[in-house]
């Protein structure tokens, strides 16, 4: 690549290269740091000009036409092998292309029929926030190996196993109607819910110790700790027999004295844990 092209790369300032027909999704975004595609001619040019890091979107009828311009385009210039970022398939591509895009992008989204993208709305504003890698955009469920396989929406990978959602509460998962609600903070497994940060807590030890850092600095008292050990354990706060949601929720804030006697039991009960461990999460 041309020093003069390498400049213009540094000062594209995009973060998204979206290839669709519509406003509305690169609106969303954010015009300023999306790069919208809607002819090959601007697809070649977004070839030359893409940060190596940058999010490349593609709603379907685009995917087969981005493989052909990228294969011709690198062939052309002869550039060194690099990755054009990361690939986000609003909808998955012919089994036949898989191979050939992962040859030309760093880590590609969507590329499987069973793999489930939250909806375009939601979506975008997963992407454009600042905190994206702790909330999930899409994500696999394969009872045979009883894995659950979720995007985070800076485009790292997570697996864990389905045991881990467990039914401590009357509400049981059923892992055949998975799907992520809430602007990718929630996993449902039918009426069944556990949010990202009980899966990323488990799981991310480097989540952990930011979480926990950032816990001890804002969040103290009875109140926070009950209410993350709750979501660690994907119960709502209607899972809490004979506590009334709302008291759940006030309990939670703050706003009344710790619980004491059998409602205290109670809780710690349904938690698994003792009353005295509630305040050390």
């Amino acid at each position: 690549m041309s020093k003069t092209a390498r400049k213009q790369t540094i000062e594209s300032g995009w973060e998204f290269i979206v290839l669709d027909s519509g406003r509305r999704f690169p609106a969303r975004l954010g015009m300023a740091r999306t790069c919208w595609v809607r002819n090959i001619a601007k697809l070649y040019d977004a070839f030359i000009r893409s940060p190596d890091e940058c999010v490349w979107i593609v709603t379907p009828h685009w995917t087969e036409r981005l493989l052909k311009a990228a294969s011709a385009h690198f062939l052309r210039h002869q550039e060194r092998a690099r990755s054009l970022g990361d690939l986000l398939m609003l909808a998955p591509p012919r089994n036949e292309l898989v191979p050939s895009l992962h040859s030309y992008f760093r880590r590609v989204v969507g590329e499987v029929p069973s793999f489930k993208i939250l909806p375009t709305d939601p979506l975008a504003e997963v992407l454009a926030s600042d905190k994206r890698g702790d909330l999930f955009i899409g994500g696999i469920v394969d009872e045979g190996s009883e894995t659950l396989t979720l995007a985070r929406g800076n485009f790292g990978r997570i697996t864990v196993p389905l045991s881990i959602f467990r039914a401590a509460g009357p509400t049981k998962p059923d892992f055949q109607r998975f799907e992520l609600d809430d602007y990718g903070y929630t996993i449902r497994f039918g009426d069944y819910e556990a949010s990202a940060h009980s899966v990323l807590f488990g799981v991310d030890p480097d989540y952990r110790r930011r979480i926990n850092k950032q816990r001890k600095a804002e969040e103290r008292g009875f109140g926070p700790s009950l209410r993350r050990l709750r979501l660690l354990r994907g119960l709502s706060r209607n899972d809490i027999p004979g506590i009334a949601s709302k008291t759940m929720a006030r309990i939670e804030r703050g706003e009344t004295d710790k619980p004491h006697g059998e409602t205290l039991s109670r809780i710690a009960s349904v938690l698994d844990v003792s009353p005295e461990e509630i305040e050390s999460y």
